[in-house]
């Protein structure tokens, strides 16, 4: 059997409001939509730091920096016969301008979640993990988004 290995990168774009924070989520499909953070393909000779800035600005209208590293995920699917594995590593990114509805073709829609929805909103398990680890990681560095802090919630399990 063929396999087939992709790099890709993205990020959780998170913004402060009042005292929480709000998520950046693409939908893709009709209504009810699969929400999943933004992500894509790491390009020839670009980092993946740089795709995952890319993937952001493209999938979402947004425009972010990275703040630390949250985790990689891999994963397996098929596309026909040939095997894939996929890994994709993901950024916290604290927001800095755009607007969700100049997002790119690729995806049907993109929008701003409180944090504790958003957890409940995406579709996969792992990338639920990752709003968990970046509060984790603002409750433990509380200026890391370059503004005053914001107690971090505890009680964004499902």
């Amino acid at each position: 059997m063929r396999i087939k290995y992709e790099v890709s990168a993205g990020g959780l774009l998170l913004r402060r409001r009042d005292s929480t924070y709000d998520a950046l989520l693409i939908g893709r499909g009709a209504p009810p939509r699969i929400w999943t953070l933004p992500k894509g393909h790491v390009e020839h000779r670009e980092s993946t730091e740089q795709a995952a800035l890319r993937e952001v600005h493209e999938e979402t209208g947004c425009w972010g920096e990275i703040v630390t590293q949250l985790s990689e995920i891999a994963y397996w699917f098929y596309v026909g016969k040939a095997k894939h594995r996929k890994s994709v590593t993901f950024f916290l990114m604290r927001y800095l301008s755009g607007d969700p509805a100049n997002h790119d073709h690729e995806v049907d829609d993109a929008r701003w979640f409180d944090v504790a929805h958003a957890r409940k909103t995406l579709k996969y398990v792992n990338e639920k993990r990752l709003i968990d680890l970046a509060m984790e990681f603002l409750a433990a560095n509380p200026a890391a988004l370059g503004e005053p802090a914001v107690a971090a919630q505890t009680s964004l399990s499902s």
